[in-house]
């Protein structure tokens, strides 16, 4: 069998985080890692509404996004010499570094240096690396360090001094343009296993700081232990700090430390000028300096029985620092979150220079529990996130009036008792360089936040409840819910991929090809609501009023005998305009107020309008410019006809109206400035290195400090600025040779030119002003033709300018980013680079197209010239903003506040003719579409779903962990399994080999309970999504649920002996001194009568089963209406009798422990977790499982599916080590042992831990416009498996002819080895399998990467006819194949 694997939605959940400069010294941007993406965001200030005053908001708005060919396993940045950006540092698995930084001539990531250390020297042997490459950067930008398989360091020394030498550098270095090799030394390695003191089990790698030479610091267990055995051994970790001399290679260890307790989990840098270093345990806090004694803090009463190290008792504070992430605010301030998402400011109160004399906690805030947190600017905090939304919080610092109030002073007076002041300090210093503490009041406030549907724990399919009539006739719609988050974050995801518009109304309108709606506003009239509705036939215009109710309007001002061109506004809503094909009129309402023929030309080809003026592309290619003149109360139109550069004819034109600052011919100072190349501040920092040692010990890098904050106060109203440009007006046009100019509006001078625009090249440069006597490109047939072309400003504001053109029936999307033009003087200063975007539009397989003058149904009329434009902007359509793009496909092309670009396809309804935005009073911020029916549909959006995402999501909070959720169809409800931590203060007595009774345990209020998950049973209806009343189910006390699911079991209430029951499987644990046993719970389902008021209260829960087995349930299934339960190694086959009893059928014995089960038919496919997977029948006549065949290879089974193509059936297994394996069951093979053995065909890895599979029947593959009989002809039996991953990604499986798989195996070797590799990594080792044991195996490699693939279709039409000749075709092949996989694939 050969499969596809593709990935239709990407990771969501954030592990690093970083601030940096990406793009210029001038301003800083958030880079955040999700799996393999790499996101880079800025921070612009907003006012929420409502906000009072002084309150700061801020949101995240998405600036670029970059995809790489493996999973960021570290994150961090550094500033080289000779450049105004800093270079960010990625590590990978296993041991490769990559220095990467911003390329401002494409928009794009350009690779810096890349350094491996994968020898088998620094391995060590090791077939599996459990050690996480960290890298560190020294805090003055000296060197970098990578901690390699735990017990190599790898120093990459960088240079910043002003005199070069002629040294080369050794290690595998390759810097690009821009850089030289003089910023790198030769990277070198330290073994740390060799130092005067052996260091092994490293838990973290820093730099000090305020050290001459770069120090590391290093936190190492050398002897482990655990919390079991800290009578016998306590305090194993121990610090050493290792001077690194790059010049000669040498590691003195200068300082060590031993004898710190057990717990340490890692070590904070404190910043100048105190210095040293924070050691966080899971139970005390401790402080280190190499110039002062240590200092400790215990954080509850456990750690003062687990160390005998000296810890101050901290009086009412009882927390645990394990799984916490902290990050320094100010010298003397930082800020932590604990594992439950706890947020708490800690000070360091300083005692000299070089001390600490106390350690105070505060609690100030509660937020999602994070993984990675980051200062931004100078007030806010980023707290990345895998278990939940990631979110952006503002602080506030107050330092306490201890004059206020009686209770203030006495706690200063405390304060002053425990710490003390030191009178020496005050007679040196002063009064303001007291070393004494300044106690402060912190206040967070929640600014933003980024969706995370991370990690999916389980999905099932169900029916959307808001789904209109006229869609429910196509077949069934699905949508996903998916069990997301942890703990307070725990949330449900329900997932569509497609829009699904909510109909208002229907009208039937055959023979209509466009239309327009427009505003007729009088001035006291402030609604929005549009006025009329315009809708051209092929030889006649109808024109409709709007409002309160939808009529037809006779004949005033309007053209109704002629077929429309274009109908517009101008005069800011209070005009409009319609243009014919011979005439123009301007109107007011319904009255006429001037008319203009035009009676040259051939006729009018097409029109756009960007207010006040109005562009007319006539069918001989003049361009006609219109402007509204108003005079004395009278409006008018005047007509000029401007000189356009002579050359190939107009094909396309369209008009856009600026709003950004970004369409200019002067460039700013800012761009200027960033244009020239400045000494680096590394480098300028070295020029001040006369500045007196001692007095930066004494008051530290005070102009620095000031400096930064001067420039982040200034970067902190970007949006303020924005807003602030004056519009201009430009007109794009196209011409037939596949070259695009832009000119300016009302000169028409001509200030852009891209020549093989129809190429569609990855970045778009101005070519300069061409002369007439250059000869222009000869378009040959096997270029690309462009078919329309429209710039939009997108945004809520329209401050982001996108470039779209369908060139060869296929979607481009360009980016304007700004870049000053030196080499032509009066042109924009901008450049476009192609936005990645995996839409297909083009049906290949069906007839050809027709052109944009032809009609829909093929009939010739005296409208065949007229263009019909297919990409629709809109403004406030359930409040976005975009592009609607028309056609057999049809796609919303979306980008909200958060300036990211997503495009939603809407296929429920077929092709769309035509789309216009309609605001009415029964229909607001609505939308009206024409399908291929006929058919006028009046719509609006769902507003409870949110578009700002990869898809449509709805997340439902729960605020609690979800781990399973099942679809009863029945009831059309949601099964959902939900647990909540609850603190345990009883033990088991044990008695024997039983559990006797509970004890109640009782300690001091200092001990930090631990906590255990309380587990419930709950109905959600998908209508509201809210609890059902009355069906909450709690299990009892030590139950924990291990599997549920909705299992259709034999019954006799039904006509078909089969009816819908909730099974629930738990375990109760209880220690490895008691036995583990286990429940079966069945659940039924039933109507009543609901209470008034109430529609909810028709459902209610019956448990109709509750019995203790003899072993832990671990997994359950139904096989032909008989429920089969695993117990560990033992699986059994029940009958549910008479809903009261479960009669056993049949056992079997299997390998170690079972715990997931599929079953298809009579067969069951289990996976073990380390004995890979294993296939079963079960025989009816004669009540017996059986083993039919197993996988002779190891594996630790993460999750077990099938794919089906036609006759053949596959196994789908996913591991531990994120791979994916397909296997098959043929017995004729001899290295099947006669059927013993499952036959492996596919190894592929994902680079994501795979939780669930789910499979689907695969779409029609007919051309469009077919028969529902063609379309249930060519629908084949082959279904679609989708899985879902931990980091928030949802892939698919496609079984695919061989045919079709030689041909893209082709193409995907040749762009492997074609197309630039970001930061070194090849996709190729990307998806190479992966085992934890030297096995003697040859993986198979019969998946194909569909994400490699699919960059083929955002490649120039030269790449891609090149990459097509190497293998024997054509692109029109390639992109047939890609499309066939599209359409199959297109659920939800």
């Amino acid at each position: 069998m050969y499969t596809i694997y593709r990935e239709v939605h990407p990771p969501t959940g954030v592990e690093h985080c970083i601030e940096c400069h990406f793009f210029d010294s001038c301003r800083k941007s958030l880079v955040v890692a999700a799996a393999s993406a790499l996101r880079v965001y800025e921070l612009h200030s907003s006012k929420p509404e409502g906000a009072r005053n002084g309150t700061v908001g801020a949101q995240l708005v998405l600036a670029g996004e970059y995809q790489l060919y493996g999973n960021v396993q570290s994150l961090h940045k550094v500033q080289l010499s000779q450049t105004k950006r800093d270079t960010l540092l990625l590590s990978f698995k296993d041991a490769k570094l990559s220095l990467v930084e911003y390329d401002p001539e494409n928009n794009d990531l350009r690779t810096v240096s890349l350094h491996c250390f994968e020898e088998d020297e620094l391995s060590g042997g090791l077939v599996n690396n459990f050690h996480r490459p960290v890298v560190r950067v020294d805090p003055d930008g000296r060197c970098a360090t990578m901690l390699v398989y735990g017990h190599h360091l790898a120093v990459l020394p960088f240079r910043h001094d002003v005199v070069f030498d002629e040294q080369e550098p050794t290690s595998p270095t390759t810097p690009s343009a821009g850089h030289t090799t003089k910023d790198f030394l030769p990277s070198y390695t330290v073994d740390l296993q060799s130092l005067t003191e052996r260091v092994c089990n490293v838990k973290d790698i820093q730099f000090l700081h305020g050290y001459n030479s770069p120090t590391v610091f290093v936190l190492y267990e050398p002897i482990p232990t655990w919390a079991g055995r800290i009578t016998l051994r306590r305090d194993t970790h121990c610090i050493v700090a290792i001077s690194l001399n790059t010049s000669d290679h040498t590691s003195p260890v200068i300082w060590t430390v031993g004898n710190l307790p057990f717990d340490c989990c890692y070590a904070l840098p404190v910043p100048r000028p105190i210095g040293g270093m924070v050691i966080v345990g899971a139970n005390s806090l401790l402080y280190l300096n190499q110039s002062s004694p240590p200092y400790g803090v215990s954080l509850n009463s456990t750690a003062e029985s687990t160390s005998n190290f000296p810890l101050r008792k901290q009086t009412a504070l009882c927390i645990t620092m394990d799984c916490s992430h902290a990050v320094f605010v100010s010298d003397e301030h930082f800020v932590a979150t604990l594992r439950g998402g706890e947020i708490f400011v800690f000070t360091l109160v300083p005692e000299g220079m070089r001390g600490v004399r106390n350690i105070l906690c505060e609690k100030v805030a509660s937020s999602v529990i994070t993984s990675c947190v980051c200062k931004l600017l100078d007030n806010f905090l980023f707290f990345g996130s895998r278990l939940g939304n990631s979110i952006v919080l503002s602080y506030t610092r107050k330092a306490h009036d201890f004059e206020d109030s009686l209770e203030a002073s006495n706690k200063k007076r405390k304060v002053e008792q425990a710490i003390g002041e030191d009178l020496e300090d005050l007679e040196v210093y002063g009064m303001d360089a007291k070393t004494g503490p300044q106690l402060h009041t912190f206040k967070f406030e929640v600014c933003d936040s980024l969706l995370n549907i991370g990690p999916i724990a389980n999905v099932t399919l169900g029916e959307p409840v808001f789904l209109s009539e006229e869609f429910t006739q196509g077949g069934i719609e699905l949508e996903l819910v998916a069990c997301s988050g942890h703990g307070k974050n725990g949330a449900l995801s329900v997932l569509q991929r497609g829009v699904r518009p909510q109909v208002v109304t229907t009208f039937e309108l055959p023979g209509c090809t466009n239309m327009w709606t427009v505003f007729s506003k009088d001035d006291q009239d402030s609604s929005n609501s549009h006025s009329f509705l315009i809708l051209r036939r092929q030889e006649s215009t109808m024109v409709l009023r709007t409002g309160q109710e939808i009529t037809e309007l006779d004949a005033l001002g309007f053209a109704t005998q002629a077929p429309t061109v274009f109908v517009g506004n101008v005069g800011g809503g209070r005009f409009i305009v319609q243009v014919t094909c011979t005439d123009v009129r301007l109107l007011k309402g319904e009255q006429q107020m001037h008319f203009l023929p035009l009676d040259m030309g051939g006729g009018v080809k097409s029109c756009d309008i960007t207010d006040p003026y109005g562009v007319i592309l006539l069918v001989d290619g003049a361009i006609v410019l219109l402007e509204l003149k108003e005079e004395n109360g009278s409006a008018s139109l005047a007509i000029e006809w401007p000189e356009v550069k002579k050359g190939s004819p107009i094909v396309v034109m369209s008009t856009y109206t600026d709003c950004s600052g970004l369409f200019t011919t002067e460039a700013s100072d800012h761009q200027l400035t960033s244009a020239v190349v400045q000494p680096s501040p590394a480098v300028a920092k070295t020029s001040q290195s006369s500045v007196d040692e001692e007095d930066e010990l004494l008051y530290g890098d005070i102009k620095q400090e000031k400096k930064e904050e001067s420039s982040s106060v200034q970067q902190s109203s970007p949006h303020q600025q924005k807003t602030s440009h004056s519009k201009t007006h430009w007109c794009v046009i196209c011409r037939e040779d596949g070259s695009l100019e832009i000119y300016r509006i009302p000169d028409f001078q001509l200030v852009y030119c891209i020549r093989n625009f129809s190429t569609c090249r990855r970045t778009l440069i101005d070519s300069g002003p061409m002369s007439s006597s250059m000869p222009a490109a000869a378009p040959t047939s096997n270029e690309q033709s462009v078919q329309e072309v429209l710039i939009a400003g997108l945004g809520p504001e329209g401050t982001y300018p996108h470039l779209l053109a369908l060139v060869d029936r296929e979607l481009v999307v360009y980016k304007a980013f700004a870049h000053v033009q030196i080499q032509n003087p009066g042109h924009l200063h901008i450049r476009f680079s192609k936005a990645t975007h995996k839409v297909l539009l083009s049906d290949r397989k069906s007839s050809k197209v027709p052109s944009p003058s032809s009609q829909p149904d093929g009939t010739d009329s005296k409208d065949e010239h007229i263009f019909v434009p297919r990409l629709r902007q809109f403004r406030d359509v359930g409040g976005l903003n975009g592009v609607f793009i028309c056609g057999p496909y049809p796609h919303w092309l979306l980008m909200s506040h958060r300036a990211a670009l997503h495009i939603h396809p809407m296929s429920i309804d077929g092709e769309v003719i035509s789309f216009a935005p309609f605001h009415n009073v029964n229909c607001p911020n609505g939308f009206l579409y024409f399908n291929s029916e006929g058919e006028l549909r009046i719509c609006v959006l769902p507003s409870h779903l949110s578009y700002d995402s990869y898809w449509p999501v709805r997340k439902v909070p729960l605020k609690n962990t979800a781990h399973f959720v099942s679809y009863h169809m029945e009831s059309k409800t949601h099964a959902v399994i939900t647990s909540v931590a609850t603190p345990v203060t009883m033990v088991p007595r044990l008695n024997g080999d039983e559990m006797e009774q509970m004890d109640t345990v009782e300690r001091d209020e200092q001990f930090p309970y631990p906590s255990e998950k309380k587990f419930y049973l709950q109905l959600y209806s998908p209508q509201s999504w809210e609890v059902v009343p009355h069906t909450k189910f709690g299990l009892e006390h030590l139950d924990r649920v291990t599997s549920m699911k909705v299992l259709r079991l034999r019954s006799q209430e039904t006509l078909s002996g089969r009816k819908e029951y909730i099974v629930v499987g738990a375990t109760t644990v209880c220690g490895e001194d008691v036995t583990c046993r286990g429940k079966i719970l069945i659940f039924d389902v039933t109507e009543v009568i609901p209470e008034p008021g109430k529609p909810l209260t028709k459902h209610k829960l019956k448990c109709l089963y509750n019995q203790e087995q003899k072993g832990p349930i671990s997994a359950l299934e139904s096989v032909e209406g008989l429920l089969l339960s695993c117990m560990g190694q033992k699986i059994f086959m029940w009958h549910f009798k008479d809903n009261k009893d479960l009669v056993g059928v049949a056992f079997i014995d299997t390998e170690i422990y079972v715990h997931t089960a599929h079953a298809l038919k009579n067969f069951i496919l289990i996976g073990d977790v380390t004995r890979s997977v294993q296939l079963l029948r079960y025989q009816e006549n004669l009540k017996t499982l059986s083993l039919i065949s197993q996988d002779p290879l190891p594996a630790n089974v993460y999750a077990c599916g099938y794919v089906i193509d036609g006759h053949q059936l596959s196994f789908i297994v996913s591991d531990d080590q994120q791979n994916l394996m397909l296997l098959q069951y043929q017995p004729e093979l001899p290295e099947s042992c006669g059927g013993l053995y499952l036959i492996r065909r596919t190894d592929f890895n994902v680079c994501a831990h795979v939780n669930a599979f789910f499979h689907v029947q695969s779409r029609s593959s007919a051309p469009l416009g077919a028969s529902r009989e063609v379309k249930q002809m060519m629908t084949d039996k082959r279904h679609v498996t989708f899985l879902a991953a931990l980091d928030g990604r949802i892939g698919l499986v496609l079984p695919i002819v061989e045919k079709m798989f030689r041909r893209l195996h082709m193409l995907q070797i040749r762009l492997a080895q074609g197309l630039p590799h970001t930061a070194g990594l090849n996709p190729k080792s990307y998806r190479m399998f992966r085992s934890s044991l030297p096995i003697l195996y040859c993986p198979q490699r019969n998946m194909l990467d569909g994400e490699l693939l699919w960059q083929y279709t955002q490649l120039s039409w030269k790449d891609k006819t090149d990459f097509a000749k190497q293998i024997g075709t054509t692109p029109t092949q390639i992109l047939e194949d890609l499309k066939e996989i599209d359409k199959v694939t297109a659920h939800f």
